[in-house]
């Protein structure tokens, strides 16, 4: 089993092999499109699996798929038929009857820049706000990153609505998650919460056992008994 951390990221996803298995259920279908996800994802691993993807940074996804962000954010693939100017399905087939993953690699390449060349550059005031946000970790409050901008929330809202997928305060929230989760693994099973949970910004315990568990689906004390399963 392998958790699917959120991240902000979004992808596309092209099946070769048996139907995935996904927070338990079965996934039918050959190719989706992988909106952001809030929470942590779990995958089963099987011999049949394989599976081709690419994973776009963080508010980049935008000019691949020509949606809006928060239209795909959740829990659930979006079927590759949904979207169906975005001819996933032809491509899937093109990608089957590829003789070597070289070939499926430069045809899903080729793809994708074939997209690119008609998509509206990403405003640079994104991505100057997810790489402040990036740089503090998650750490600040999003009336502080506003001071940074040429620009006010209403608009920084609406960018990251359509770009990432969620509000700006969410994305932190994830960013202070993930870091958090660093620091659990690697500090082991020495680590102390307290420790972990101040150096990563919270100043109040429940606070942040709540946010790490809205993500995770764990406590902070259940991941550090994962990742000590897991990695010894």
């Amino acid at each position: 089993m392998e958790l699917l951390h959120p991240d902000g990221a979004a992808g596309l996803l092209f099946n070769f092999g048996g139907m995935l298995e996904r927070d338990g259920e079965r996934v039918g279908g050959a190719c989706w499109v992988d909106g952001p996800k809030r929470r942590t994802a779990r995958l089963a691993v099987g011999e049949t699996l394989d599976l081709l993807g690419v994973r776009f940074l963080p508010g980049m996804a935008f000019p691949f798929v020509s949606e809006a962000l928060s239209a795909l954010a959740g829990g659930e693939l979006t079927p590759g038929d949904a979207l169906r100017r975005l001819e996933l399905e032809t491509l899937h087939e093109r990608l089957w009857q590829a003789p070597s993953l070289a070939g499926r690699l430069a045809l899903l390449e080729e793809y994708l820049l074939g997209r690119l060349r008609d998509a509206e550059p990403v405003p640079p005031g994104l991505v100057s706000s997810l790489g402040w946000l990036q740089r503090h970790q998650g750490q600040v409050s999003i009336a502080a990153l506003v001071e940074e901008l040429p620009f006010g929330q209403r608009r920084l809202e609406r960018l990251f609505q359509r770009h990432v997928g969620f509000s700006p305060k969410r994305y932190a929230r994830l960013l202070r998650v993930a870091h958090s989760r660093e620091l659990i693994k690697l500090g082991g099973s020495a680590t102390s919460l307290t420790d972990t949970a101040f150096t990563a910004g919270y100043f109040d315990q429940s606070h942040f056992i709540h946010d790490f568990k809205a993500v995770t689906g764990l406590t902070p004390g259940g991941y550090r008994d994962h990742v000590r399963r897991r990695y010894g």
